[in-house]
């Protein structure tokens, strides 16, 4: 798929296995020129299960809109925490912190990315050690990122524009499956692994997009999307004038693992 961290100059030429909402410019703009939203701090007194107060905290901190619902059950929502959905992702936490998941879809369309502005759909918090599952029903689009507090690369903050300045992962769900690795908000990024039941890998150098040069990047020809074309037994596809791609094979249903390091 076409990474949603891209401007897009035409809404019309979106399709299923492109992201309907990725970061733009369009969208940027479109942010900017609404009524400001005054800072406030988040009410961490009474958070969905999962996330610590800390990191509700900090997640008020850095400028979040809100904390995730959280949802524990496909009748709260066709995302929720557990394992016991058609597609199933396993995020384990191999870094020497802790680390909260960040997840949204794209139920508010371009702008879901916008922390600043709409609260996530998850916010989990995971130890140094641990692990959450993740379920999503089919035909579903959206992205997650992590937010560190410490550790190597330090804590994660919130771009300018609103968004995590972090590392992403970009999914579509149902019959035009695809996962991808986005470095294209930050090169500096922290690094996580994500690996389908095809076999096939996004990581940092494989299925990834990202800059040909500087640290960020989103207009057409600035990126590239490398790794994917050298997995094709592991069903990674590759194509298009912008490159698009990622990690397919897991149609209607599949698992896929993803390691923060």
């Amino acid at each position: 798929m076409l990474s949603q961290f891209v401007t897009v100059l035409s809404l019309a030429a979106l399709s299923t296995a492109s992201p309907a909402f990725r970061n733009a410019t369009l969208a940027a703009e479109a942010l900017a020129s609404t009524t400001a939203i005054a800072p406030h701090a988040i009410d961490c007194e009474n958070t969905a299960q999962g996330l610590t107060k800390a990191d509700c905290r900090y997640l008020s901190t850095i400028g979040f809109a809100g904390p995730g619902s959280n949802p524990s059950s496909s009748s709260a929502s066709d995302i929720w925490v557990g394992s016991d959905g058609p597609n199933v992702f396993t995020f384990a936490n191999k870094a020497n912190t802790d680390v909260v998941l960040v997840l949204w879809d794209d139920s508010n369309s371009y702008a879901s990315s916008f922390v600043t502005r709409y609260a996530p759909k998850l916010t989990v918090s995971i130890a140094a050690g641990g692990r959450t599952a993740v379920s999503l029903a089919n035909g579903i689009t959206g992205a997650w990122s992590a937010v560190y507090r410490g550790g190597v690369a330090g804590s994660t903050k919130v771009s300018a524009n609103g968004q995590v300045e972090n590392t992403w992962g970009e999914f579509t769900t149902g019959a035009w499956a695809t996962v991808d690795v986005t470095r294209l908000i930050t090169m500096d990024g922290n690094r996580f692994s994500v690996k389908v039941s095809t076999g096939c890998v996004a990581d940092n150098t494989r299925c990834a997009y990202v800059c040909k040069s500087g640290s960020t990047c989103w207009l057409s020809g600035s990126y590239d999307l490398i790794g994917c074309k050298n997995q094709p037994n592991n069903n990674a596809w590759y194509g298009g004038a912008d490159p698009e791609g990622g990690c397919a094979g897991w149609s209607n249903g599949g698992k896929v693992d993803v390691e923060f390091l």
